[in-house]
């Protein structure tokens, strides 16, 4: 696995989020990891505030599937997230424009 956890990294989220571009954005990410540390989590993104915890979203408004360890490169920006889903390593379903908008959300 990683040097960071995927807690630690989820946990720490709302740390790199730049309010400031998320004008006007209400969202449900959900985030399924899988392998050695998979676990759930749901990004949570209104009035411009970031919130994550553990868990399953009844009706997310996008869905990320990815194993646990890509999960930690993409998100920590160790990898890049149109090459990690043209390569297969994450799997996006929903609101695809959205999906778009949260690269620049989170600063590396």
């Amino acid at each position: 696995m990683s040097e960071t956890s995927i807690d630690e990294m989820m946990l720490s989220i709302p740390e790199y989020f730049n309010a400031e571009k998320a004008v006007g954005i209400s969202a449900n990410v959900q985030c399924i990891f899988t392998g050695e540390d998979a676990s759930n989590w749901v990004i949570t993104i209104e009035d411009q505030t970031c919130q994550v915890e553990q868990g399953i979203a009844s009706e997310p408004d996008l869905t990320l599937k990815a194993n646990a360890k890509d999960g930690v490169n993409l998100l920590t920006g160790k990898t890049d997230a149109m090459r990690a889903f043209i390569l297969g390593k994450v799997k996006v379903s929903g609101n695809m424009a959205l999906g778009m908008k949260l690269i620049n959300l989170f600063k590396p």
